[in-house]
């Protein structure tokens, strides 16, 4: 009956153990953030582990002594990370990190954030604008008319506009239009 017992308790043991979920360490890669000083702290921020959507919210950064501090968009001026500096914003009623794609007399950004509809949750990326003559204001690209709305942004640069008039269609990524932006951008400061 010992025996029996003993055999028992250790099945369900086993089972207990493999069953359990095993806990997947940290992953924290090399960044920098910038205080609202304008002071530069190295260290390494913490990547989530499913919604990347958070990398636009909210960063965990560990500085050099290894204390970890979350940090939102209003406690920092932003953060660097992959070779991509990440400011601090206020957009749409809210604080928010976004990345920049490239910077110049036309400036591109990304923001991603979550939208829950019915229940289900989705990750959302909107890109912006901003002119450096312009209003300060971030103008949203959106899909319909991208077209039109990239060739009102690249007006002084006429082969570039004759370049997107002749393409079929403009996705809207992150890779596509940071081309662009990259190839006006670079034109636009050497003339």
């Amino acid at each position: 009956m010992k025996a029996h017992f003993f055999l028992i308790f250790l099945i369900f043991n086993s089972i207990f153990v493999f069953s359990q979920v095993k806990k997947t360490p940290d992953v924290f890669e090399e960044a920098y953030v910038v205080t609202l000083k304008g002071d530069t702290i190295r260290g390494h921020i913490k990547m989530p582990k499913t919604k990347k959507v958070e990398l636009f919210q909210k960063i965990s950064f560990r500085d050099k002594t290894n204390k970890i501090r979350l940090y939102t968009p209003d406690k920092i001026n932003g953060y660097g990370h992959n070779n991509y500096y990440f400011i601090s914003a206020f957009h749409d009623n809210k604080s928010c990190y976004f990345k920049v794609l490239s910077k110049g007399k036309a400036s591109l950004f990304l923001t991603t954030f979550e939208v829950v509809d019915e229940g289900i949750a989705n990750e959302v990326e909107e890109f912006c604008v901003m002119e450096e003559k312009g209003d300060g204001q971030f103008k949203v690209i959106d899909e319909k008319g991208i077209k039109k709305q990239l060739k009102d942004v690249f007006k002084s640069n006429k082969s570039l506009v004759q370049k997107i008039n002749d393409q079929k269609e403009i996705a809207l990524r992150a890779d596509v239009l940071e081309n662009y932006f990259n190839e006006f951008n670079s034109t636009a400061s050497s003339n």
